[in-house]
């Protein structure tokens, strides 16, 4: 009796079992008909940033952050040894201060001659004028005289005529004698005096000349000035260059996160362009999936998800399909795939699925991190 009541014991719990098992199997069928389920389950960023001094290098004499620490967006993370910078804008600086002084200075001589030179000349120009008519004026009276003395000859010698035949008196022919002496004397100092006013206009004409001449070195000076001006430009350049470079000498976080990774310590010497930091934002992160082609079906944009990641197995994180990428991961390999012979292995290629997360402790998740994830087939 008891052995037929065991068999029958046995009989029902291997029918249990059998039972949970396909049951178990069903679920299961149907949990993987209406979830694409892997576990090719990675933790990018968009927004990775490797940071480094870009412009100038030198000896790094602090850095602030050490791996996982928090950053915020301007922050200083790193500074060099700023002293060749400093003295390289100092240096540009108080040669482009000495450069402006020598423009002012220059500018100023220009003014003056130009404002002396043009007073000179006018002067000059004005006496030249002035001698010129006198000389005019000169010149028509000495010709008066020249007739009058001519005029002085002829009566002196008609006078000598009538006075030997006593028809005029000694007294008129004194008197012709007497202006004719007095005409030549003013002719005499009339033309010593136009010499002199030749040899003045002479002197005048050689000043206006000279200055002149000192248009042209005006125009030289001017054309020394627009040299110094091209020269000032190129040296505000160089200033504005060694300010930038020194300015660049602190190194800091062009946005809010965390740092991921540091690649130089204090003491360390870098050049231009090499990574100091590795940076975060964590407002980035997304759940990159590379799902097999043949879990493909039904997986469409939106579709919601369920991420499990392994360092963290008792939290749970939520997010939707947010891009379905045209290429699968095999294509962007390092080594891609030759099959143009018609010879090869049929392997399922994976898609890479990008996912929005939009529920879970996502402050917890770190680059790089993998795990499980079930996403909703539509």
């Amino acid at each position: 009796m008891d052995h037929e009541r065991g068999k029958k014991i046995g009989t029902i719990v291997i029918l249990v079992v059998l039972l949970v098992l396909v049951v178990g199997l069903v679920l299961f069928v149907r949990h993987r008909l209406r979830y694409a389920v892997t576990n090719a389950v990675f933790v990018e960023t968009e927004r990775l940033a490797y940071l480094s001094f870009s412009r100038v290098g030198g000896k790094i004499l602090e850095v602030t952050k050490e791996e996982g620490e928090g950053v915020e967006a301007g922050e200083l993370l790193a500074r060099l040894d700023e002293r060749p910078y400093q003295e390289a804008f100092k240096a540009a600086q108080a040669e482009l201060s000495a450069l402006r002084h020598q423009k002012e200075a220059l500018r100023l001589e220009i003014r003056r001659l130009e404002r002396d030179i043009s007073l000179r000349k006018a002067e000059t120009k004005k006496k030249l004028k002035e001698l010129s008519a006198r000389e005019k004026a000169l010149s028509a009276r000495e010709e008066a005289l020249s007739a009058e003395i001519a005029q002085l000859l002829r009566d002196r010698g008609r006078f000598r005529r009538l006075v030997a035949k006593d028809l005029v008196p000694q007294r008129r022919l004194e008197e012709v004698e007497t202006n004719l002496a007095k005409a030549r004397r003013e002719k005499e100092a009339l033309s010593f005096e136009r010499k002199a006013l030749r040899e003045a206009r002479a002197a005048f004409a050689k000043e206006l000349l000279r200055l002149e001449n000192q248009e042209k070195l005006v125009a030289e000076k001017r054309r020394e000035l627009k040299s110094l001006s091209a020269r000032e430009k190129a040296l505000a350049a160089k200033l504005k260059v060694a300010r930038l470079d020194l300015s660049y000498c602190r190194l800091k976080a062009p946005f809010s996160g965390y740092v991921a990774k540091r690649f130089h310590v204090t003491g360390d010497v870098v050049g231009p362009g090499e990574p100091v930091y590795a940076l975060v934002d964590p407002k980035s992160l997304y759940i990159l999936v590379l799902l097999e082609e043949t879990k493909l079906k039904g997986v469409q944009v939106g579709s919601p998800a369920r991420i499990k990641i392994d360092a963290y197995p008792d939290e749970e994180f939520y997010g939707e399909v947010e891009e379905i990428l045209p290429a699968t991961a095999a294509k962007f390999a390092l080594v891609p795939r030759d099959v143009s012979a018609g010879e090869f292995t049929k392997v399922a290629q994976r898609v890479p699925i990008k996912i929005r997360l939009t529920k879970g402790p996502v402050e917890l998740l770190r680059v790089g991190l993998g795990g499980e994830v079930e996403i909703r087939r539509r």
